[in-house]
């Protein structure tokens, strides 16, 4: 009983930013780029921050991805206990995205994507870039939810998901910080300069 109001309100808000067959080409274009290529461009911005930026924003990103490979792993655990169907696979709204007819919540995108962002949020020498990756979090979960492969409450999940092994990663941040990220930082450290990468493009500690 309780859950008939909960989908209710997921088709409902589904219904409302599905695209149609009179929605714009050049907005469900720029939604199949941001949907398909979201994780591509979270990935090089990971790379490039690593590269070019200092301890704290390092450990930060290490923090956005062990949190986003938690809560990856949360997300398959909630898919095999429990199966939610897509929208088309209930013949709803249009999908202008190919996909499999694989379970929807939580959403994998949301769940990465949020997973990336909410830990550099939170720490304030990678704030102003956790708001970019929040930014093409939320973009994403647009996009997907207007081409259809997905319902609002799949984001929301993604989101929550995210949350949790935000959560977990923080609890751990004692011997994070402390023992397992300064171990990576100074192999990182020792590639270089075997590699003789030069400092001004790839900056040390």
């Amino acid at each position: 009983m309780f859950a008939e109001p909960i989908e209710g309100w997921n088709e409902w808000l589904f219904a409302l930013v599905n695209a149609g067959a009179s929605s714009p080409p050049g907005l469900v274009a720029l939604a199949r780029v941001i949907a398909e290529g979201a994780p591509t461009l979270a990935a090089l911005m990971l790379v490039l921050l690593w590269v070019r930026q200092g301890r704290a924003v390092r450990f930060a990103l290490l923090d956005a991805t062990a949190t986003a490979l938690v809560g990856l792993a949360i997300a398959q655990v909630i898919v095999a206990l429990w199966y939610h169907p897509r929208p088309a696979e209930l013949g709803l709204g249009r999908q202008f995205l190919d996909h499999a007819p694989e379970a929807s919540f939580p959403s994998d995108h949301a769940t990465l994507l949020f997973g990336l962002a909410l830990p550099l949020v939170f720490e304030r020498a990678a704030r102003p870039f956790g708001l970019a990756f929040l930014a093409l979090a939320l973009g994403t979960a647009w996009a997907r939810v207007y081409l259809g492969v997905h319902f609002p409450a799949d984001m929301l999940g993604g989101l929550a998901v995210a949350l949790v092994a935000c959560g977990g990663i923080v609890a751990l941040r004692g011997p994070l910080h402390g023992r397992l990220y300064p171990v990576a930082l100074g192999l990182y450290d020792r590639v270089l300069r075997k590699l003789h990468l030069p400092e001004a493009l790839f900056p040390r500690r």
